[in-house]
């Protein structure tokens, strides 16, 4: 079996920049509560019976969206500036629906895998031009990279034969498997990588405050003329 048919040892080691006791400020997506305890729920019965993984529970399911960079590096004036000018260009944004699925395996995770709509484009170039109103492009993370967005389901913790996850992922009807949820806001979380694991703790929300356009149906009563007519009752039939 060749290395790429297996998982990684552990999705644990030291990425770039990352010392201990650093933190990392990043722009995160939540699914809502119900989504959240939904997801933990219908896929703990295949997660747990496969060796090798640890599930991440309802309360640190995240999706990152953009990052802004180490907290040692951020100034107090810079982070206040940086959370008022998303809130400014995020509250003229509407909530919207975001799908997630069907599963995949990688070689540190398996996660679902988020739909880029140009909801959420929208969402990150407004982020990203919060952060160039503070700070030049050759400082913000990721600058021009395409967003590839996912929620992780569970990591690695030793080596596992890749295909014994995916067959388990089918045979429990996971192959097709979809979820919309609706965004309404985006939260700033500081990371911290602490005993093997990363953590984090909010910081601040910027809320989609914008109300959604309305959902208007042509009727088949709409007149080119006249407009939207009058649907017939039951009792204009009948007589």
């Amino acid at each position: 079996m060749i290395a790429s048919e297996m998982t990684v040892a552990s999705r644990w080691w030291w990425r770039p920049g990352w010392t201990p006791g650093r933190s990392f400020y990043n722009w995160q997506i939540m699914p809502t509560q119900p989504v959240a305890d939904k997801l933990v729920e219908i896929f703990a019965p295949t997660l747990s019976r496969l060796p090798g993984l640890e599930q991440v529970d309802a309360a640190r399911l995240r999706i990152g969206v953009q990052g802004i960079g180490f907290a040692d590096g951020v100034k107090g004036v810079h982070l206040a500036a940086l959370v008022a000018g998303a809130r400014d260009q995020l509250a003229e944004l509407a909530p919207f629906q975001l799908a997630f699925g069907p599963p995949e395996v990688t070689a540190e995770t398996i996660r679902l895998p988020v739909t880029v709509s140009e909801e959420l484009l929208r969402v990150r170039a407004d982020l990203t031009d919060a952060l160039t109103d503070v700070w030049i492009r050759e400082r913000i993370p990721d600058f021009g990279e395409p967003l590839r967005p996912y929620l992780a389901l569970a990591h690695v913790t030793h080596p596992s034969p890749v295909h014994e996850i995916r067959t388990a992922l089918a045979e429990d009807g996971f192959a097709d498997f979809a979820l919309d949820d609706t965004v309404s806001a985006v939260s700033m979380v500081e990371m911290q990588c602490e005993d093997g694991r990363y953590d984090w703790s909010d910081i601040s929300t910027a809320e989609l405050l914008r109300e959604p356009d309305p959902v208007v149906e042509r009727s088949v009563f709409d007149d080119p003329l006249f407009g939207p007519l009058r649907q017939p009752t039951v009792a204009a039939f009948k007589s």
